[in-house]
């Protein structure tokens, strides 16, 4: 007689290949008629693979394990963000970004404690309209990470379909602001202060005002960076935060286009010789206190700065912030005759298209004094100047 093929019971699990990796299984209950069900993982190799069922057999073991009819959009939130970052697919900055916009949607209690297969149209459209006093980007943020984790779970079969796949994002109440560059006047009157007074992290907003370097970028830089020789700078890293706020210098640049090599102008040599005799004995060019230095307390310094010393103009519009010291370097390459694909390098810029739109109002102005110019030449020839007489066509 046969023995009868025991069935897995909770908690027990198998592992087997599957397409480009492995995939495993393990019994996590029973259904109402009985029958197993199932819970899969998939994952790159066998004890990757082993390890997530591991999981899973000790959160049924302490009574945390969360079945697929009861998890909720943060729970599998939180579980896609920790496998990307585990899989490399994303940096820690990257992920600690995720995490504050997960926190958002987590202080709803209805988002919070909502089963996915539960949430409705109405409760997350009430949801996305509490939110509409935060800026625009946040509300973008929030509507895709909603978005994706809907998508997600149709393709893990937690829902059989998005029932908020035709809900529309909300408006932001707050009025965007742009961010615009120092005028002449406010850049030669903050030049005089930075070079004169006191100031605290003085050498970075130069720095950025001469380069059009991003302010995590020029905290990162390490004294290797700076080649005196060849005139240049290496851009490969920049200043980001973990998931607890803590500053940590990530190993690649904004952007893919962000690693890049920038020359040192006549302008700038003076003062990136005098970074380098300032440095501390330390690899990297900005340390203090054997701490990295963040955007933020630059930031800070430099709205104190514009204060104290009355330096923006009321009368302009735009808003000017730290980020406004990499216009104002990009627009005044641009006034001086810059060519588009040129600056978009200088920027780290991933595609030109970027360059042109953030400096569309600069490029424009640069123009018109272009073809000012051509019309003034016309004019030395003889040409136009009000001399142009039209012929009447007949009829």
């Amino acid at each position: 007689m046969s023995k009868k093929k025991k069935k897995n019971g909770n908690g027990e699990g198998s592992v087997y290949k599957f397409k480009n990796g492995y995939r495993g299984q393990v019994v996590v209950g029973i259904d109402d008629e009985g029958k197993p069900i199932r819970r899969s993982v998939l994952g790159k190799s066998k004890k990757e693979v082993t390890e997530k069922l591991t999981k899973i057999k000790y959160s049924m073991i302490t009574g945390t394990y969360v079945s697929q009819e009861q998890i909720t959009l943060p729970e599998l939130a939180r579980q896609m963000l920790k496998d990307d970052l585990n899989m490399n697919f994303i940096r820690l900055s990257t992920y600690s970004r995720h995490i504050e916009t997960l926190k958002r949607i987590e202080a709803n209690p209805y988002m919070k404690t909502t089963p996915m297969q539960q949430l409705s149209y109405t409760g997350v459209k009430e949801y996305l309209l509490t939110e509409t006093r935060a800026a625009q980007s946040v509300i973008d943020k929030i509507y895709m990470m909603i978005q994706r984790i809907m998508r997600e779970g149709v393709k893990r079969t937690i829902l059989t379909k998005n029932q908020l796949e035709g809900i529309r994002k909300p408006k932001s109440e707050k009025r965007t602001e742009k961010v615009r560059a120092l005028t002449k006047e406010e850049q030669i009157k903050l030049y005089e202060v930075l070079t004169t007074e006191d100031v605290n992290y003085s050498h970075q907003m130069l720095l950025s005002m001469f380069t059009g370097m991003r302010m995590g970028e020029i905290n990162a830089l390490k004294i290797d960076d700076i080649n005196l020789k060849m005139k240049t700078i290496s851009i490969s890293r920049t200043i980001s935060r973990d998931i607890k706020g803590r500053a940590f210098v990530s190993q690649s640049a904004k952007t893919e286009n962000g690693n890049r090599v920038i020359g040192i102008s006549d302008t700038a040599l003076p003062l990136v010789k005098e970074i380098l005799h300032c440095a501390e004995d330390s690899e990297y060019l900005f340390i203090y206190r054997g701490k990295h230095i963040t955007t933020s307390q630059v930031n800070m310094e430099f709205k104190r700065t514009l204060e104290r010393y009355g330096i923006v103009d009321p009368k302009v519009k735009g808003k000017v912030s730290l980020h406004s010291l990499r216009h104002t370097y990009a627009t005044r390459c641009i006034e001086a005759g810059m060519q588009a694909k040129v600056l978009q390098h200088l920027l780290g810029h991933s595609d030109i298209s970027i360059t042109l739109n953030t400096y569309c109002d600069a490029f424009e102005s640069f123009q018109r004094e272009n073809i000012a110019m051509a019309d003034e030449y016309l004019a030395g020839m003889g040409i136009g100047s009000g001399k142009l007489h039209l012929l009447k066509t007949a009829g």
